[in-house]
């Protein structure tokens, strides 16, 4: 199971000036991509379901960077993690070609289930959506709610208490 990782840079609210919102402050990892044309629609911003998967990139990312394999850390141990519920609230349009953060933390965490919260935040530091998704533990055979495992359980607590994470990663891809 992974271990916590030490130091990093905190992300910040994303140079937006008198932000005092919890949901825009104190976001310690941070995932830059690019808006490619396809993820746009007809109006030329970025299609409001496009806004999960971006979540989804940076949930993948921010679990990677913190040491979690999931084939090593979910699969070989006859454990998954489904989506249970997932939240957007839109405050400004993402474009094509627009580079943005995908700034995630650790939310509320229960005894099968976790949340991730989000801030995606375009680059010139315009805030443009928040997002939350919990995450439930599930044993692989039955497809039933399980008790998240120790190891797991303890890194995600280290990481919400303490705010700290591998880094602020800012990969283009």
């Amino acid at each position: 199971m992974p271990r916590r990782p030490a130091g990093g840079v905190p992300s910040g609210n994303g140079g937006v000036e008198g932000l005092t919102s919890p949901w825009l402050v104190d976001f310690p990892f941070a995932h830059r991509q690019r808006v490619r044309y396809g993820e746009t629609d007809l109006q030329g911003v970025v299609y409001y379901a496009n806004y999960l998967l971006f979540a989804e990139v940076g949930r993948v990312a921010y679990l990677r960077a913190l040491g979690v394999v999931y084939d090593r850390d979910f699969i070989a141990r006859g454990l998954d993690f489904t989506i249970g519920e997932a939240r957007v609230r839109y405050r400004a349009p993402l474009r094509f070609d627009d580079e943005y953060d995908i700034k995630v933390r650790v939310g509320a965490i229960r005894h099968s289930s976790w949340a991730f919260e989000y801030a995606i935040d375009r680059a010139d530091g315009v805030h443009c959506a928040e997002a939350s998704t919990i995450q439930v533990m599930i044993d692989r055979v039955t497809g039933r709610a399980t008790r998240i495992p120790d190891e797991l359980l303890k890194l995600l607590e280290d990481v919400r208490g303490s705010g700290a994470h591998p880094h602020d990663e800012r990969v283009r891809s």
